[in-house]
């Protein structure tokens, strides 16, 4: 048997590593370039520590020292190569495929089903499900990864330690840990307590005596992870100066329209559970939806989430208790990103990366439910006959998907080239755009998305501030003024603190190659006191303090240029300052003279 279970498993794992192996090719996307490369402390120094608990790339609500941590150390490790991030990745989701099958073989051995074909499927359901690839291939979704890595391990250890107190101790470590990853654990002990009513209590006892058997038996672990969770909510506390930012009270109390769109979101998340892919690139359908005003699908919205919930009550019951248990611990995993905590952590509710741990506990829970549901299929034989063959022909639809999605999340051009397509009018989709097609020199299509945006006062600083640096190095300075007017009185200038730095930094590099030095030197020093790790306004600063012939600053600043820049470009960077210290001009160029001639540094 164990044999069996591990030649199984072995095929299992090699099945996902050969499907996934493509992401080993893979490079940054999205927000990988603001948190490898934009952020010097990553790769020297002490400074990182300072970001562990809070302030992470902006992050005002978000408490993930543990996978913070984590990317320091490959920062430093890989120096900043993606291709070694994207296989740590892997070697995660390979290991919660393994113990997905380890925990589904579990509750398959629970109900006397001791083939390996239940457990299988579900170790194919969720390393395979066509709605995680961006967990895989998105290197920022370590966060999702870890958690439920922790998650499954606390589960795997909360229904194989008899030892009480040795499973509490270990189920809330895995708990402490699990949360230090990511905030989608926070009803994790709900789950503990689910799992055991189903694989650790007497079904067959009444309701009442059947849970005052379970807290007999099981009260250490359940008050070592009460009070696990108070440390962690002391700890988050503590660090950051507050549990959610400072939320006012009064903003706990959800409007109508909100109780829509957590309704319509719970819903959506169910489509994910359940692998159908509506939508698979970065931008997602929540964000064009205005809630609480449709009188019509707001209550059906409202009507159907409560249904969905109101399965979960069989969980209590005897024939359909695992059917209750995936709704129940589903739904308890999906809680955190639902909503019902104003000031969402998020710019939307909605992410497929989201339902990942959803999607884990409901493949564990597969063969429960499968043999629950046994009878049915037994006066269906011919769906009984069947199951097999659909069960294969998903398995090779959700292969395929995963195979075709891959190389879309792999590249950033590839990524917003392909959201672009789905979303031609979505103002993140065309900033971004931007940023690429400069990269890749389409002056023409840049200057189309530009002038597009411009003409319909499309609401989209990235597009401005990708327009104004690329405009600046182009040497287009009617261009350049125009985006600077626009992005002056942006409402994000002075409160965003993305926007304000690269407003900044692209003014000083505006007025740099006016002639305008002190000026120049202003913005930029002004730039640099919102963001000191830029490289790019350190080199620019170099040049300016040059062309003033204040050449023991700038030798200074051309070492922090150095200093700050990501490693694989540190040599170029490195380079381009000792031209600059000799007396090249090189951003200083004026832009009557047009193009700057050296790659202008993300």
């Amino acid at each position: 048997m164990l044999l069996r279970s591990t030649l199984g498993l072995l095929a299992l794992l090699t099945v996902v590593l050969v499907i996934y192996l493509p992401v080993r090719d893979a490079g940054y996307v999205w927000d990988d370039f603001a948190v490898f490369e934009q952020r010097g402390w990553l790769y020297k120094g002490d400074e990182w520590k300072q970001y562990l608990f809070t302030g992470f790339n902006d992050w005002q609500y978000y408490f993930r020292p543990l996978v913070v941590g984590l990317f320091v150390l490959q920062a430093r490790l890989f120096e900043g190569a993606p291709e070694p991030m994207h296989l740590v990745t892997l070697g995660m989701q390979l290991i919660n495929v393994a113990l997905v099958f380890l925990l589904a073989r579990r509750v398959a051995v629970h109900h006397r089903q001791h083939n390996l074909w239940l457990p299988l499927f579900a170790g194919v359901f969720f390393g395979l499900h066509p709605m995680l690839v961006e967990t895989v291939v998105w290197i920022g979704c370590q966060f999702d990864q870890v958690q439920v890595m922790f998650a499954l391990l606390g589960l795997v250890a909360s229904l194989g330690i008899e030892r009480r107190w040795l499973r509490a101790a270990v189920v809330s470590l895995c708990f402490f840990v699990s949360a230090c990853a990511k905030e989608s654990a926070a009803l994790y002990p709900v789950i503990i307590v689910v799992l055991d009513w189903l694989m650790r209590s007497d079904r067959n006892d009444a309701l009442i005596q059947r849970a005052r058997n379970l807290w007999v038996r099981n009260w250490p672990v359940y008050v070592c992870l009460a009070l696990t969770g108070v440390t962690y909510l002391l700890l988050r506390h503590v660090t950051m100066g507050s549990l959610l930012g400072g939320i006012p009270v009064s903003e706990f109390v959800p409007s109508l329209a909100r109780i829509d769109e957590i309704a319509y979101v719970y819903l959506k998340y169910w489509m994910v559970v359940a692998g159908i892919p509506f939508e698979l690139s970065p931008i997602h359908p929540v964000e064009g939806v205005v809630f609480g005003q449709d009188l019509t699908a707001m209550p059906l919205r409202i009507l159907g989430a409560l249904a969905v919930l109101a399965i979960g009550l069989l969980v209590f019951s005897r024939r359909f208790a695992f059917t209750g248990a995936v709704v129940a611990v589903a739904s308890a995993y999906l809680f955190p990103v639902l909503g019902f905590f104003p000031g969402h952590f998020d710019g939307s509710l909605y992410h497929e990366r989201y339902a990942i741990g959803a999607i884990a506990v409901t493949a564990v829970l597969l063969p429960g439910v499968i043999n629950e549901w046994r009878p049915a299929f037994a006066r269906l034989p011919l769906l009984r006959k069947f199951f097999g063959l659909l069960a294969i022909l998903w398995v090779a639809w959700a292969a395929l998907n995963v195979r075709v999605t891959i190389p879309l999340w792999s590249s950033d051009v590839a990524l917003w080239r392909w959201a672009s397509e789905r979303h031609p009018d979505n103002a993140m989709v065309k900033g971004n755009l931007i940023s690429n097609l400069t990269a890749l020199g389409r002056v023409s299509e840049v200057r189309h998305i530009l002038n597009d945006a411009l003409t319909r006062n499309l609401d989209c600083d990235i597009c401005y501030l990708n327009g104004f640096s690329f405009s600046v190095s182009l040497g287009d300075r009617p261009m350049a003024e125009i985006l600077r007017d626009r992005l002056s009185r942006s409402s994000a200038l002075g409160s965003d603190r993305i926007v304000t730095y690269s407003y900044y930094l692209f003014d000083g590099f505006l007025e740099l190659r006016n002639g305008n030095l002190a000026l120049a030197e202003s913005l930029l020093r002004r730039s640099l006191s919102t963001e000191a790790e830029s490289s790019f306004t350190h080199v620019l600063l170099t040049e300016t303090l040059v062309a003033l012939e204040r050449a023991e600053e700038a030798q200074h600043a051309a070492k922090r240029a150095v200093e700050t820049a990501y490693p694989p470009d540190a040599a170029g960077i490195d380079a381009i300052t000792a031209r600059i210290l000799l007396g090249e001009q090189i951003y200083s160029a004026p832009m009557v003279s047009g193009p700057i001639r050296v790659r202008v540094p993300e």
